[in-house]
């Protein structure tokens, strides 16, 4: 609330998942909490409960959305780069954690795709493989969820 008013912002909290978007401007941040996720079955919405921020950045969909900074006064502004992110980011690569990222959340799925294709990225060779691997997956997900990914 205080950096939404602080920029003459505003702020849309999801509570259910410990998150937060500030929009001011032309500027869009989302905040989080770090936090821990688990699903119940493939394509639902993740469970979520407070966790480490090393947890936090290892459920992430792709190395490029696992960059972080501190911001205790110590440590202001350092980057918390735990899985090559930055390097990814520098050679336009695509690039899942693990190789049920698209099981977990078949929206992976759209959401890599659309990197690729607005960003000018590559999928990485063995995202792409497993991509293809679980087209299949996308039968799991809703409509409403797959036409937010799509309207992103």
């Amino acid at each position: 609330q205080q950096l939404a008013k602080i920029n003459q912002g505003k702020i849309t909290t999801y509570p259910q998942f410990n998150t937060a978007k500030l929009q001011w401007s032309k500027w869009s941040v989302d905040i989080a909490t770090a936090r821990s996720e688990t699903y119940t079955k493939p394509g639902a919405l993740p469970r979520v409960k407070p966790s480490s921020i090393e947890s936090d950045l290892s459920r992430r969909d792709f190395t490029i959305n696992t960059l972080a900074i501190y911001l205790s006064p110590s440590r202001y502004g350092e980057l918390i780069d735990l899985h090559g992110g930055r390097n990814d980011l520098e050679y336009k690569l695509v690039r899942i954690l693990h190789e049920k990222s698209f099981t977990d959340d078949a929206t992976r799925i759209w959401r890599g795709l659309r990197y690729e294709q607005r960003l000018n990225f590559q999928l990485e060779k063995i995202t792409l493989e497993l991509l293809k691997r679980d087209i299949p997956m996308l039968d799991t997900i809703s409509g409403d969820r797959i036409r937010y990914e799509l309207e992103c």
